[in-house]
């Protein structure tokens, strides 16, 4: 895992030459994800190859089996990707980021001052961890530091990456989700201008919320909200299988009185819409509750300042309206995040497989791939 205070810097352009990014790949909950980008002659950033492929089960038996290397072969096969090497994280569920306050005294140093305070929050050898921290630039007194650590078991992040290795892929980099996430808010955001931003990243049993501002990531914390839990409320209070549930979800909106969706489907189509939101409404309530607190962390670490966005992307964030039912939870807007893809231009030169219809769930996998592609300042 590199070293996070490194990975956290102003996104500049780069200098103007041809060249090919490094392949980031997720591994994420259902699907593996890989994007690759380049840098043309003018300057611009473009998409080279993108592909999706579902697993054949479940995710942790695959990344200890042979089955991980013809996956990734297929993957790679779908699309013009170049190289071997990728950028990648650790799968959701094996790293644990905490926000950090701490005081740094007279002689000492953050490094240190950290270990001692995982010393006594972890539980067992400091060794059987992977640990790393990125120092946030508090606005607070001068002695008062704060920071975001990352945890994992080293043992996990040992078998990752040598599931890769044996898989044939080079990994240059393995950071952390939230990174990725930062390096893409911050490609998409209006030019010149430093936003407050929230991401929330629905998982299966967990989602995280990542709060960015600017360049610098504040923020992120799982929550226990996730996709798992809102399909087995479906299907308890319709009493139907949560297949049968995930097929209601794919097929009606959350949000009668603003989809189209919904409203194409006639009184019937309304009525059903309406019933799935009243069902899943007190869990967005709580959900609404959490992000209020992550609002209140950032406003003590900004003097102030609120957010003004929030987006969303993961496996929820594909479900028609839960923008739109969040919007009416929150006094901030709410929206799926700008497909990742379509932020940077496709031409007949680089596109090669690359989709144009990509999913919120690559955004993880674009803001990997945009790793060394720009210069980055302290």
């Amino acid at each position: 895992m590199l070293a996070l205070n490194h990975a956290i810097r102003r996104i500049a352009p780069v200098a103007r030459t041809n060249r090919i990014g490094p392949i980031g790949l997720e591994c994420a909950l259902n699907e593996l994800h890989l994007v690759q980008l380049a840098v043309s002659s003018s300057g611009g950033i473009g998409v080279r190859a993108q592909a999706s492929v579902p697993y054949p089960g479940d995710r942790s038996e695959l990344l200890e089996s042979p089955q991980l290397r013809a996956l990734i072969r297929e993957a790679l096969g779908k699309a013009r990707f170049k190289g071997r090497t990728v950028v990648t994280a650790m799968p959701s569920g094996q790293t644990r980021i905490m926000p950090v306050n701490y005081y740094v005294g007279t002689g000492q140093n953050d490094a240190a001052v950290i270990v001692k305070l995982m010393e006594e929050r972890l539980d067992g050898d400091l060794t059987d961890y992977v640990i790393d921290y990125l120092p946030i630039r508090s606005q607070t007194q001068a002695d008062e530091h704060s920071a975001l650590v990352a945890i994992a078991r080293r043992e996990a992040v040992v078998a990752y990456l040598e599931a890769l290795r044996k898989s044939g892929l080079d990994v240059d980099c393995l950071e952390i989700g939230p990174v990725a996430i930062r390096r893409l808010v911050a490609s998409i955001a209006p030019e010149r201008k430093r936003e407050n931003v929230l991401v929330i990243n629905f998982g299966s049993v967990a989602s995280f919320l990542t709060i960015i501002s600017g360049n610098r990531l504040l923020f992120d914390q799982s929550v226990p909200f996730g996709e798992r839990a809102l399909l087995a409320r479906i299907a308890g209070a319709l009493d139907v299988p949560e297949s049968s549930a995930r097929k209601l979800l794919d097929s009606h909106s959350l949000n009668p009185k603003h989809s189209g969706k919904a409203h194409a489907l006639g009184p019937a189509g309304v009525d059903v819409a309406a019933t799935l939101q009243e069902i899943l409404k007190p869990l967005f309530l709580e959900l609404a509750d959490e992000i209020s607190r992550a609002l209140i962390y950032m406003a003590s670490q900004t003097h102030g300042e609120s957010v003004e966005r929030i987006y969303l992307l993961g496996s929820v964030a594909r479900w028609h309206g839960v923008d739109q039912l969040l919007n009416t939870l929150l006094t901030l807007p709410v929206e799926t995040i700008p497909n990742p893809l379509n932020r940077f231009s496709l031409s007949a030169a680089t596109q090669g497989g690359a989709e144009t219809d990509a999913v919120p769930e690559l955004a993880v996998a674009t803001g990997l791939a945009l790793r060394g592609l720009t210069a980055i300042d302290e």
